[in-house]
């Protein structure tokens, strides 16, 4: 017995200064050769976003709510930056299905829910304009389009009822990110939409806005498993709210969490 604690107690001296120890040494390798750094830095990966939405649509043409629509889309993401200039760019494509919601229109609640697509395209460029806790955190300035399509279906009896929603939206915000250790890391980000272009879509009316703005946020939590790969979880959150003539307006929203996995080069 006395043997046997000696050796637990062992293993976990070991692994205590192994993981005090740098997680990812450096190995110059056989030959010694000297290469010189590049400046782009970058990263690829998936993403899998599940999400609740809602959308309130008022007026005296179309009157509509659809609340606790789920959706599940998959994402890839990219960015890439020159860590010379402090510039960079990066994107992430989404495409998924609204799976479950309920809609209600002047009283009356849908029967049922038709599975529906969901799908995004967010594309920003910007520059680093600060550094601050010791250099490992940062602050970036970014400027972005996004594109998104949510198509929303609700069954009344016999009858269907499709929302089909469309974005073009200008973005402007900042972003931040940081370390907290060697392996673990976190990012935020937070969006204006200062003008967005939307149309709405039923089986007999097409509505267009006049003006949409709205806000947008993310934020994760990143675990390095190797020098080269991460896995996240982190949230999201979408508002956009659009005018119509004829005193029609739309409220959307769409949250939920977040799991990353990328590789970084």
């Amino acid at each position: 017995m006395k043997t046997s604690l000696v050796t637990i107690l062992s293993a976990f001296m070991a692994a205590g200064t192994a993981l005090a120890a740098d997680p990812f040494p450096y190995d110059p390798g056989m030959s010694g050769e000297v290469y010189t750094a590049s400046t782009l830095r970058g990263s690829i990966g998936l993403r899998y976003w599940y999400s609740q939405g809602s959308l309130d649509l008022k007026g005296d043409i179309a009157s509509a709510k659809n609340e606790n629509v789920t959706g599940h889309t998959v994402e890839f993401l990219a960015r890439l930056e020159d860590t010379s200039t402090g510039f960079f760019t990066k994107g992430y494509v989404g495409l998924g299905k609204n799976t479950d919601g309920s809609q209600s229109q002047r009283g009356f609640k849908s029967s049922g829910w038709n599975t529906s697509n969901l799908g995004y395209l967010t594309l920003d460029g910007g520059w680093e304009f600060r550094r601050f806790s010791n250099n490992s955190a940062r602050i970036n300035a970014l400027v972005g389009y996004q594109y998104l399509s949510d198509v929303q279906s609700a069954a009344f009896n016999t009858i269907d009822v499709k929302l089909d929603n469309k974005f073009h939206a200008f973005r402007v915000g900042v972003a931040a990110d940081g370390q907290f250790s060697d392996r673990f890391a976190w990012a935020v980000e937070a969006a204006a939409v200062p003008w967005a272009y939307n149309q709405l879509k039923d089986s007999s009316t097409t509505l267009e806005s006049e003006y949409t703005y709205g806000f947008e946020a993310d934020a994760a939590l990143n675990l390095a498993l190797t020098r080269n790969w991460d896995i996240g979880i982190g949230g999201r959150y979408w508002w956009l709210h659009s005018e119509y003539e004829l005193d029609q307006s739309q409220t959307y929203q769409r949250y939920g969490l977040l799991i990353e996995s990328k590789y970084k080069f």
